[in-house]
């Protein structure tokens, strides 16, 4: 007999409405998804209250995403601008028990919620949209995140992370997976340029072989040292794992949007291409998990 799974996936809408977001709930319902962790969720069609008070709720385009999807969902204020996240979930094989408020430790929206899965049990599900220009936040982020599923139990944590998968240097980790080979980083202007290029102590930039900067990988390096996985770099090998996102602006595409378990066994992973990004400036990508 088969271990219970989960499928989650995680998708940066970029602020659709109207005939996008029918060609978007059309493409995410083909998929069949548990979960499901959505980001650049726009304005008050996403959390109907524009009271900063109200940190949690729906609007009507969340309920049109959710009856769309066959789930339900909720909302999280982002703190630093209008573009918030959603959770939605299954209807019927999954119940939330409850949501914590972790958005004042980041830049725009980190939420846990406590769901309770048919086959599986509790999981928390962190999701996630993590700061865009500025290293050193992005980095804080993962050490919170890293620290709230320290323990016991099972957790997932999906979203755009803007940065890449990493592995720590040296032998005690070389049972982690090997990291994403290195963008283009050529393409960035500087301004882009001084929020993603890894720095050493002296606050020199780290260079490549070639003499070329390299990118900051360190959040992701912070979640494998503390017992995430992500899924991707564990099923795939880096030159098969395919860019999520900076598809449009001046930006080098790079793998974005992930997914993370912990306490949970990686069983597939796919991306969902959408070359000529008619749908977004991001590709849907989709992991399955199971129980050990």
């Amino acid at each position: 007999m088969s271990a219970p799974q989960i499928r989650i996936g995680t998708y940066n809408i970029h602020e659709a409405d109207g005939a996008l977001a029918e060609a978007q709930i059309e493409m995410l319902a083909a998929h069949d998804l548990d979960l499901l962790c959505v980001q650049e969720c726009g304005g008050a069609g996403w959390l109907d209250s524009t009271d900063p008070n109200v940190w949690e709720g729906t609007g009507r385009v969340l309920d049109h995403y959710a009856d769309g999807l066959g789930m339900v969902g909720v909302a999280a204020r982002s703190r630093a601008d209008h573009r918030h996240t959603a959770l939605l979930w299954r209807r019927g094989r999954i119940r939330r028990r409850s949501i914590n408020d972790y958005s004042r430790i980041a830049h725009r929206t980190f939420a846990q919620h406590r769901l309770d899965i048919d086959g599986i049990g509790d999981v928390n599900v962190m999701s996630v949209h993590a700061h865009h220009a500025n290293a050193e936040v992005r980095y804080s982020e993962a050490q919170h995140m890293a620290r709230l599923a320290a323990g016991p139990g099972r957790a997932l944590l999906a979203g755009d992370f803007n940065s890449l998968h990493g592995r720590p240097q040296g032998a005690r980790w070389q049972h982690l997976a090997a990291p994403d080979l290195e963008p283009d980083i050529d393409r960035l202007p500087d301004f882009m340029l001084s929020s993603q290029a890894l720095f050493d102590a002296a606050g020199n930039p780290v260079l490549d072989p070639q003499g070329r900067p390299v990118f900051d990988r360190r959040p992701s390096k912070v979640l494998q040292v503390g017992g995430f996985s992500d899924v991707a770099a564990e099923l795939i090998a880096p030159a098969d794992r395919l860019q999520t996102g900076a598809f449009l602006h001046d930006d080098a595409p790079r793998r974005l949007d992930r997914v993370y378990s912990y306490g949970l066994r990686p069983v597939t992973f796919e991306t969902v291409e959408d070359p000529k990004a008619l749908l977004s400036d991001h590709y849907l990508v989709i992991a399955t998990v199971a129980t050990p």
